[in-house]
């Protein structure tokens, strides 16, 4: 966390937004995640979110910081009230409209959670992605989660090759082996030259344009939740930084050491 000419420093962005059935992939003829339900109906689904490094014992994402990179292995996970037997479609779609992955899953009657990583090749896109949940190829819900663009590369400011490597998406603009090129019209995703002619001038930006960039898409799907003062202020309304849990200057007694004492303790 960086203070700000003024002094004060953000509190780290937050998102704007088992009994697992087993997805089957789809052949080529068929969150910040912000989300939105369209319809309930026959969906249970209560919510969802992407991530990495998903703990199916625990339900939890491992990604503790939610930020997700073009080496990433994304996890797609979602929750569900008990119900009948049911079965939904989940399109995957990269920032130029690409549709990446599309799979099924069977949502047992007492199933809770579903989790899938869609093997998806490497380096996925920089942008917003989304993530749709379709029953009987209408709309349920949607998620958008962040594949936030590189900076830095090997601990020091990424250079323009790098940037076209990881910036560029996977070869042959292929996510699988099979395309779902065929689905773009019956999904009513329009495929836009002016989009992939957009990501390939992002690709190759570096320095001060490559963070303009990133803090855009930042802005798409994150907010400040909150704000501290690192050191005095003339604003008396705003707490300091190590009275708030959230700050990194805040104390952690557990990770504290001090000189070792008669007992030898150093704690």
């Amino acid at each position: 966390m960086k203070p700000d000419a003024s002094g004060t420093a953000r509190v780290p962005l937050a998102p704007a937004a088992d009994k697992a059935g087993q997805p089957s992939p789809r052949s080529s003829s068929r969150p910040l995640v912000s989300a939105s339900a369209v319809k309930s109906p026959p969906c249970r689904e209560t919510g969802g979110d992407i991530g990495a490094d998903w703990d199916a014992k625990e339900r939890m994402f491992r990604n503790f910081g939610g930020l997700l990179g073009p080496t990433d292995e994304t996890v797609g996970m979602q929750k569900w009230t008990k119900g009948a037997n049911v079965t939904v479609t989940v399109v995957w779609v990269d920032p130029t409209n690409v549709i990446a992955a599309t799979y099924d899953i069977l949502i047992d009657a007492n199933a809770e959670f579903t989790h899938y990583r869609p093997p998806l090749n490497q380096p996925l896109r920089p942008g917003v992605w989304s993530v749709r949940i379709l029953y009987h190829w209408s709309p349920v819900a949607e998620m958008r989660f962040l594949i936030a663009p590189l900076t830095y590369s090997r601990h020091q400011p990424i250079r323009q090759d790098d940037a076209l490597k990881l910036h560029n998406g996977p070869a042959k603009n292929s996510y699988m082996e099979q395309s779902f090129h065929g689905l773009n019209p019956v999904l009513n995703i329009p495929v836009s030259l002016g989009y992939v002619e957009q990501s390939k001038r992002n690709a190759a930006l570096t320095g001060q344009q490559l963070e303009h960039w990133v803090d855009g898409l930042v802005g798409e799907l994150w907010e400040a939740a909150d704000i501290c003062a690192v050191g005095p202020t003339a604003c008396p309304v705003m707490q300091a930084c190590p009275k708030n849990p959230w700050s990194s200057l805040s104390p952690d007694p557990k990770s504290h050491l001090g000189p070792p004492r008669a007992d030898g303790r150093i704690r």
